[in-house]
C-alpha cells in the first residue's frame, strides 16, 4: 500500500527538451559583423543628418532676426531642415532594421546604395574626382548586401 513505484517517479521527473518552455527566446538573428558595422554607419549618419537639420532651422531663425531680408528664404530653409530630419529618421530605422536582421531594411539599403552609385558616377562624370572614393565604398557595400551568401542567409 505504501510502496512507490520508482519507475513512475523517475518517469515523472524526465522532461524532454522539446517540452520545456524556454523563457528567454532568442529572436535576434545571426547578423554578420560587417552588416552591424553598416548599421552603425547608418546610426552615425542619422545623428549627423538630424544635427544638420536642426542646425539649419535654428541658425536660420537666428539669422532672420539679425537680417530681416533673409526672411524670404526662411520657408525654403525650414523645409530643407525638416527634410534632413526626415532622412535622419529613415537612416535610423534602416540601421535598426539591419542590426536586427530585417529583410526590408536590407532591400531599402540596397536601393539607397544603388542610388548612391548612380549619383557618384554622375558627380564623377562632371569633374568631381573626389567622388571616386564614395563610389568605391558605396559599390562595396551595395555588392556585399546584394550578393553575400552570409547576408542572404541572415536576412532570409
Amino acid at each position: 500500500m505504501g510502496e512507490v513505484n520508482t519507475n513512475q517517479v523517475s518517469n515523472q521527473k524526465r522532461v524532454s527538451p522539446d517540452s520545456q518552455s524556454n523563457p528567454v527566446k532568442s529572436s535576434s538573428k545571426n547578423v554578420p559583423t560587417l552588416v552591424k558595422v553598416i548599421a552603425i554607419l547608418h546610426y552615425i549618419g542619422a545623428a549627423l543628418l538630424l544635427s544638420f537639420g536642426i542646425f539649419i532651422i535654428v541658425s536660420l531663425s537666428f539669422l532672420v532676426s539679425l537680417f530681416p531680408i533673409l526672411a524670404m528664404f526662411s520657408a525654403f530653409a525650414i523645409v530643407f531642415g525638416i527634410g534632413f530630419i526626415g532622412i535622419s529618421i529613415l537612416f535610423f530605422f534602416i540601421g535598426r532594421g539591419l542590426w536586427k536582421g530585417k529583410n526590408w531594411a536590407r532591400i531599402v539599403a540596397i536601393v539607397l546604395y544603388g542610388l548612391g552609385i548612380i549619383s557618384s558616377i554622375y558627380f564623377l562624370v562632371y569633374g568631381n574626382f573626389s567622388s571616386i572614393i564614395n563610389l568605391v565604398i558605396v559599390t562595396l557595400i551595395f555588392g556585399y548586401l546584394l550578393f553575400s551568401k552570409k547576408v542572404k542567409e541572415a536576412f532570409s
